[in-house]
Order: structure tokens, then sequence, then C-alpha cells
């Protein structure tokens, strides 16, 4: 719920860096895992970031907390699991390996669970690409439970043959493009020089086409420098108005569905009892509509799933009660 906003202050940048999802992508064996492993336990030194790996190469990486996803009820049975607030305490983010991989696997669990043709509209409009967008947004389920998620990504290598141009670009499907990079805040290319320093850039441009960079780093950065170019970054663009405190939360808010059902019951049958039965169905039709013999759905037919839309007619009760100034309890 908004709060009063005679209360609200200016927004404040966070050099509290894990709450930034961050999509790194790079060549295969150039280290991304690795990297980002270290780099997110230098951000959080007590906790350890936890890595749901859809491919095998992470067993060979000393350290790492991890586990090898193979079926959506393995999935489904971590996220489970991570609902226990103690493993707060023991990860302190979710790392998807790879987010390619990641595609491919809800690619295949619509497959084998739907008729197969229904892919063929993935990244189009039609059932397929419903299917696929609800088996990618368990990724938002986890984060409603308040880790922040970072992908590691496949770079994709091409050359156009009439200009002779090459790019590096994320090699996914325009869904789980849209869906994990417009909500990242940096999407960076990790390559190694000669002497096998790694760097990252984020700078978008026609060899990298899919990078993005809110926060204004420079053109490329040594993995070892990326905590401090980043935290001096977010410094820089805040100015005045920056925080070390986190700004971003996106853990889901645990309501009373029944209290608030109630509630909205018991402004109903006032506003019924004085005289404005008619504005208050008109409430429930607006939001719920008929049933299947023309009558307004009733109050009680809502559900728990129905959270919200709950809440919205219980204000607009609430904004009639106030119009006729009916007095409550």
């Amino acid at each position: 719920m908004i709060g009063n906003l005679l209360d609200l202050a200016p927004n404040k940048v966070s050099v509290d860096l894990t709450q930034y999802s961050t999509v790194l992508m790079g060549d295969t064996g150039v280290g991304k895992t690795t990297t980002l492993m270290k780099f997110l336990k230098e951000l959080v030194p007590n906790k350890e970031p936890f890595f749901l790996e859809f491919e095998d190469r992470f067993q060979n990486i000393p350290g790492i907390m991890a586990v090898k996803i193979d079926t959506m009820s393995d999935f489904k049975s971590v996220i489970g699991q991570l609902r226990n607030p103690a493993l707060k305490e023991k990860f302190s983010c979710i790392v998807i390996d790879t987010l390619d991989k990641y595609e491919e696997f809800c690619e295949r669990y619509v497959l084998e669970n739907r008729d197969a043709e229904i892919l063929k509209d993935v990244g189009g409009y039609g059932e397929g690409s419903l299917r696929f967008k609800s088996a990618l947004r368990n990724i938002g389920v986890i984060q409603s439970l308040g880790y922040t998620v970072h992908f590691i990504a496949q770079s994709s290598h091409s050359k156009d043959f009439d200009t002779k141009k090459e790019s590096d670009s994320l090699k996914l499907n325009k869904n789980t493009f849209s869906y994990c990079r417009e909500a990242a805040f940096l999407v960076g290319y990790m390559y190694a020089d000669g002497k096998g320093e790694r760097f990252i850039t984020f700078k978008k441009s026609d060899k990298y086409p899919d990078l993005k960079d809110t926060f204004g780093l420079p053109d490329k950065v040594n993995v070892k420098d990326l905590k401090s170019v980043w935290t001096k970054a977010v410094e820089d663009l805040g100015g005045d108005f920056t925080t070390k405190e986190k700004t971003i939360d996106k853990t889901a808010p645990v309501e009373d569905f029944e209290a608030i059902k109630s509630k909205g019951i018991e402004l109903g049958g006032l506003l019924a009892s004085n005289g404005h039965l008619a504005e208050a169905t008109a409430v429930l039709q607006k939001n719920l509509g008929l049933d299947e013999n023309g009558n307004v759905k009733m109050f009680d037919t809502l559900r728990d799933t129905q959270l919200d839309l709950t809440k919205v007619i219980v204000m607009e009760l609430e904004e009639l009660i106030n119009k006729f100034n009916i007095k409550t309890n």
C-alpha cells in the first residue's frame, strides 16, 4: 500500500551493490561463474551466493554453493525451500547459470508437458508464449522472497557479411531477453586479455548491442576493481542524494486475505443497510463481473490468489462509505 504522499522524500541512490540485479555474458570458458562468485563473496563476505546450475561445468569450481536443476520439480523444490527464513542468513543472493540454458529448460518443460506445436509461437503472442513466460517468471517468485537474482549468459558471436561488422550478443529469444535484461541494472560482457587479466565492459555499442549501464561506469573495468569502481560510479551519480541503506526490496508483503475480505463484506453490509446497496453492487459488478446466470458475482467468491483485486474493491467501498458519511466502528 502506498504511504502518505505528504511524507514523500526525494529518492536516494544506494551504494549497497547487493540489491542490483546484473547479467554477465561472455564466451565459454572465460571464467564467468568463478568471477561472479568471487565478486559476490566480496560484497557479502559472511554469506554465500547460491548458484542454480542448468549445466554441469560448475562441478570443477572449488567452494561454489550450487545445485544442479534438471527438472521443473527440482526448481520448484528449491523455491519452496528458499521460503525458509533461515536460508536468508546463509545465502546472499541467487545466480541463474546459465540464462540460455534456463531458457532451454523452460522451453523443454512446455514442450514435454503440452502440445509441441505451441512452442512455435514462443516469442510471439500465442498460447506457447504465455506458457513459456509463466515458466520463466519463476525468477520473479525468487525475487519476491527477498533475493536479488543475477544471471550468467553465453554470448553469441556473429558477423555481417555485407558490412563485415562483428558483434557479441545474448543468445536468447526475445521473451527471455526482455524479461531479464530490462530488469537488470547492469549487463556486461567479460573477456580476458593476452596476459590473462579479465575485464568487463557495460557500454552498449555496435559490437555489444545488448549491454546496459545504469550507473555510468568506465568503458572497461578490471574485475578486480569492479566493487570500488562501481561504488564510485553510484556515489557520483547520486551526489547529495546517496545512501548506504538498501532502497530496493521485492519481498512480497504478507497480508491477511481473510481479514481484508471480511472488511469488504462488512463495508458492503453497511452500505446496504444505509440505503446504498445499488452503489455497492455496482462496485462488485465493475470488478468481478457477472456469473453464468447473469447475476453479479458476490464478494465471497473471491479467492486468496485475488488479494490485490480484493484490496481494490475494499478501497472503492471505503470511498463510498466516506462519500455518504456512513459511520464505521
